[in-house]
């Protein structure tokens, strides 16, 4: 398995570091496509699978996305939970999570395990800030 980096400026693992962080991929608990290591976060996204040092990243947090939906017997809205991951000042990457319930279960065990990790979500803004910036 290969590693990619999710921070472009970071170097891609060789060697003993690569077996370090199968290692601890193999050792970690998987929640959908996320995956908590000791140290580092995984991520399966295609046929990649992508990893941050939990000191890399300057907030791991939720959002949940209203989308609307047409169903068979109506119209409604469901509600899609995504991990997104900031570093660098800029969001990295969002996740789709699978459910409500392991968005839950993941970052309650996040915080267990990365407890200096910042986990709260940003201030929305509203439409006038937005046209603002």
């Amino acid at each position: 398995m290969r590693f990619t980096p999710l921070i472009p400026d970071k170097d891609k693992p060789t060697g003993k570091e690569h077996i370090e962080l199968a290692e601890s991929r193999k050792a970690g608990h998987d929640i959908g496509p996320v995956t908590l290591g000791d140290e580092h976060l995984f991520v399966r996204k295609g046929l990649r699978t992508y990893c941050i040092a939990y000191s890399d990243a300057e907030k791991i947090f939720r959002r949940v996305r209203r989308l609307h939906a047409n169903i068979c017997c109506g119209d409604g809205d469901i509600e899609v939970e995504y991990l997104v991951i900031q570093a660098d000042g800029r969001e990295i990457m969002e996740v789709t999570l699978p459910d409500k319930k392991a968005a839950k279960m993941l970052f309650e065990e996040l915080k267990q395990t990365a407890p200096s990790l910042d986990t709260t979500a940003p201030a929305r803004q509203t439409e006038d800030e937005e046209e603002a910036s």
